[in-house]
């Protein structure tokens, strides 16, 4: 016969059991939600990146890639960086709704890190949210996206060939 004291423990058990279960469960499922939320929202970003990187090795010879942006304006476009066959690093600027695939050689402008220092140096930026490559007039141009030193949220347009701001856009 068991004493009140072992009945107790062996509940007490089986009470701390369910509980340390009944956490786990809770966790796995919340992982699994997370998870789940961050695929379905990543998922336009990555089919968009799967269409033009195969269009960039398809019409301009990608080779392999090193990077990609999205840039949003009067049209979105999409960037694929990486090598060409002959080795030589290269910006595949493919529009979003059709249209002419721009291919540039890095060579002869501007890496997204330049575009980062200028707007650093010319607009000392608290902190820089992201930097993308598009087409603005018809020229090839780098945004660069930044929260000002009171926190407003900035555009800079800096041209990919001379590096010069093309258009600001501050405190939004």
């Amino acid at each position: 016969m068991q004493s009140r004291r072992d009945v107790q423990r062996q509940q007490s058990r089986r009470s701390f059991k369910k509980t340390v279960r009944n956490i786990v469960v809770t966790l796995l499922l919340f992982i699994l939600v997370t998870w789940s939320v961050y695929a379905i929202a990543n998922h336009p970003r990555a089919a968009a990146q799967k269409q033009a990187t195969a269009m960039a090795k398809k019409y301009a010879g990608l080779k392999s890639t090193s990077g990609f942006y999205i840039y949003n304006r009067d049209q979105t476009y999409y960037t694929v960086a990486g090598e060409n066959a002959k080795g030589q690093t290269i910006l595949v600027v493919v529009p979003q709704k059709g249209g002419d695939i721009r291919v540039l050689k890095q060579s002869a402008g501007l890496t997204a890190s330049q575009a980062k220092s200028e707007v650093k140096t010319a607009d000392n930026p608290k902190r820089v949210l992201k930097v993308a490559m598009g087409i603005f007039n018809n020229k090839p141009v780098w945004e660069v996206t930044y929260l000002n030193q009171k926190g407003n949220l900035c555009y800079d347009l800096i041209s990919f060939t001379s590096g010069k701001s093309i258009q600001q856009i501050n405190n939004l």
